[in-house]
Order: C-alpha cells, then sequence, then structure tokens
C-alpha cells in the first residue's frame, strides 16, 4: 500500500511540474512584440542590474527612480517573481506608463514598520513600460528588489 501511495503521490507531482511548465511556455508564447534593444537591462540600466544570469533564469537587482525621474521604456519579455524584504514603511507613489499614454497611478502606502520578512510577487511577462516615481522615501538601510525571470522558449 506504501509503494501504491508513493507512486500516486510521484505521478502527481511530475503531472504538477508538467501542468507549470506548459503553463510558462504558453504565457511566453502569447507574448509576441517584445522589441529588440528594449530588455530592462540594456533599456534601463540605471534601474536594472543583473546578478546572477543561466541558461535558466536572470535575477536582476531593480531599484526605484529617484523622485520625479522616469525610467526609460523597457520590457520583460519572462515571467518570474519579484523577491522583497519587507519591514513595513511606506511603498513608493508610482505611475506606470504605457505606450499610448497610457499611464496607471499607483499611490504608496503606510504600513507600520515590523521584523523583516520575505514577500514574493508573481509577475507575467511585461510588454513596454516605464516607472516614474512620484514619490518615495526609502527607509535607511532598505535592501532593493530583486526579479527572478524564469528563462522559457519564445
Amino acid at each position: 500500500m506504501r509503494a501504491r501511495a508513493r507512486i500516486i503521490v510521484g505521478l502527481g507531482t511530475v503531472a504538477l511540474a508538467a501542468l507549470c511548465v506548459w503553463h510558462i511556455r504558453a504565457s511566453a508564447a502569447d507574448n509576441p512584440g517584445f522589441p529588440i534593444g528594449m530588455d530592462a537591462v540594456a533599456a534601463a540600466p540605471e534601474s536594472h542590474r543583473v546578478v546572477f544570469e543561466n541558461a535558466l533564469v536572470r535575477v536582476l537587482e531593480v531599484t526605484v527612480p529617484p523622485n520625479g525621474k522616469t525610467e526609460p521604456m523597457h520590457h520583460h519579455r519572462w515571467p518570474g517573481f519579484f523577491l522583497d524584504w519587507d519591514t513595513g514603511g511606506k511603498s513608493p507613489h508610482i505611475r506606470y506608463h504605457q505606450p499610448g499614454g497610457v499611464v496607471h497611478e499607483q499611490v504608496g502606502t503606510d504600513a507600520p514598520p515590523h521584523p523583516g520578512h520575505w514577500v514574493v510577487h508573481w509577475m507575467e511577462p511585461e510588454p513596454l513600460h516605464a516607472i516614474e516615481t512620484v514619490d518615495y522615501q526609502p527607509a535607511q538601510g532598505s535592501l532593493p528588489s530583486l526579479r527572478v525571470e524564469i528563462k522559457v522558449a519564445k
């Protein structure tokens, strides 16, 4: 009976992994039109720095531009996630710019200071965009965000 349960768990794990890979590949295939030369590292190097890269992943250190500044238009062609060390405080007030003059306002929120913990936020591939910082005063010793991009076939 234990062997049978192990086989069922093993098959379930394989099926789940296959489903995840299919989803990642499908989301990459559904997002054509990411212009060459507009990758975040090439187009916005002041706010995107490669920390690690291999054939499977690319890890970027991502910083918010200074107040009143807008980073250049760029894209992220791979899905991935942001990894942030959260200690509370005020989040940045930003404007998310897209081609065609589309702008989304994201007002900062204030959270009480607390012991740090990791926060993970999944991101689908992002077509052309730019971040404008309206107001942000990072806390002393705050860490930049890490964006882990999962390289998938296009």
